[in-house]
């Protein structure tokens, strides 16, 4: 149910209360209606009683001893098709409708009652009036077949009238939250690129030009403060790479005189290696700048990949010649890709080197590249430890390393978001096709006739 539209909810929701609200009715309105029928067979067994004794007392004829029996003619046409007992001071049976006798409805002495005689419901009345006890009995089939039909009516109708309150609630929901789907709509129409943009404010000065408002404010400081980030990142990217080539190449003076003692000669190669992570670094965050900035510009042309993923292959062998790693792969001799070459080989190398870092001694590598539908497609597969669930959803994000990466593993987060920035900006996507038990896949892909495209 969480999954479902507003609309849908509110379509539910409205049926839901409509047939709890029948159930409630049905609940209290069945048996009213039933004890209402009691009362008017009730009135109407008082009534039959009364017109007999009138009768038995004022009939010309009537019997003047009441212990006598009684004739059927002395019994009034509308209580003949009814259960009658009549019996005299004594309790002497003075009548019985046919096919009873004195012993039926013995058990009952006084008010009313509900019994089945025959297999059939019957409404009782008791009656004593000097020098006569009646028990008097009309038929409740017709009352509980009416209600029968009413619980089979109620039946049929609930689900009628929530499918028709289900639409017009639906109905009614779609038009209520129309302003909503607008807002959603241009909303969704500002991205990094078009932060400019502001939503359109509704007509009606309600809910809705409130939270659009708010919305147009928030997205005006959302606004400020990517600008402000952006520049920084920038800024500060430039700022930093003269002062750490400047190190460097001291760095690198210092090294090569040879004066230095060995000593201090390794000190120094592992503050140039620090100093080109740094520089690595910083060129990164300057392309993640550029590209949030909206000024990664690319510089398509026809190029053949092959090579390229060649090269790529070349370099994983020279860095695992010595720990056991088998490369395999299944690479086309050529193919041909409208491609900025300097981005992807930036990609390629991107996720070559990370199969490297995360492949075990005596795993295995494998490129499969190929060309289907318009689309460039690499797969690299390596073994090793899978990439955990839960990491498997930021693993893209900047920053992010995975839960069991260890310190020694190097590394900054930044790869795999900048491989994916740089596809993403041919128009093609890095993802992450699988993570288990028999390794880890990732897909390169990048559409064959790459267009021009905007700054990204």
């Amino acid at each position: 149910m969480k999954h479902w539209s507003l609309k849908v909810k509110f379509g539910a929701y409205a049926a839901s209360l409509v047939l709890i609200a029948l159930g409630v009715a049905a609940v209290v309105m069945l048996p009213t209606f039933y004890f209402s029928q009691l009362r008017q067979v009730d009135r109407q067994l008082a009534a039959d009683a009364e017109e007999l004794f009138r009768d038995l007392e004022n009939f010309r004829g009537a019997p003047v001893n009441p212990r006598k029996p009684l004739s059927a003619r002395f019994i009034p046409v509308g209580l003949q098709d009814r259960l009658l007992v009549l019996k005299g001071p004594e309790g002497q049976l003075l009548y019985a409708s046919p096919g009873m006798s004195a012993d039926d409805l013995a058990g009952i002495h006084t008010g009313y009652a509900n019994v089945s005689f025959e297999d059939k419901p019957y409404r009782i009345g008791i009656f004593d009036r000097e020098p006569f006890f009646l028990k008097v009995g009309a038929p409740m089939g017709p009352a509980r077949a009416l209600q029968r039909s009413l619980l089979r009516g109620l039946a049929l109708a609930m689900p009628i009238t929530a499918l028709l309150v289900f639409g017009g609630g639906f109905l009614l929901a779609k038009y209520a939250i129309r302003p909503v789907s607008a807002l959603t709509a241009s909303a969704e129409r500002i991205s990094i690129n078009r932060l400019d943009e502001k939503l359109p404010m509704p007509v009606a000065q309600d809910e809705i030009a409130r939270l659009t408002e708010v919305l147009n404010d928030a997205f005006q400081r959302l606004k400020q403060s990517y600008e402000t980030a952006t520049r920084f990142s920038a800024d500060a990217s430039h700022q930093l790479k003269t002062p750490i080539a400047v190190l460097r190449l001291g760095l690198e003076e210092l090294r090569a005189r040879e004066t230095l003692p060995d000593g201090p000669k390794r000190e120094v190669d592992m503050l140039l290696h620090q100093t080109r992570r740094l520089t690595n670094l910083i060129n990164e965050l300057l392309l993640l700048a550029q590209a949030d900035a909206g000024r990664l510009v690319l510089e398509p042309e026809e190029t053949d990949i092959s090579p390229m993923i060649q090269a790529a292959i070349d370099d994983v062998e020279t860095l695992t010649h010595d720990r056991g790693v088998t490369v395999e792969t299944r690479v086309p001799r050529s193919l041909v890709v409208r491609v900025d070459q300097r981005r992807v080989r930036m990609a390629l190398q991107v996720i070559t080197e990370n199969a490297v870092k995360y492949t075990p001694d005596g795993g295995r590598i494998r490129f499969d590249a190929s060309i289907r539908n318009g689309l460039f497609r690499l797969d690299l597969a390596n073994t090793g430890s899978p990439i955990r669930e839960w990491d498997r959803d930021r693993i893209f994000e900047r920053f992010h390393r995975g839960t069991d990466v260890g310190e020694e593993v190097q590394g900054h987060g930044l790869g795999l978001n900048i491989a994916r920035t740089l596809l993403r900006a041919h128009q093609g996507d890095l993802q992450l096709i699988r993570s288990d038990a028999d390794g880890t896949v990732f897909r390169l892909s990048i559409p064959i006739d790459g267009k021009e495209t905007d700054p990204v």
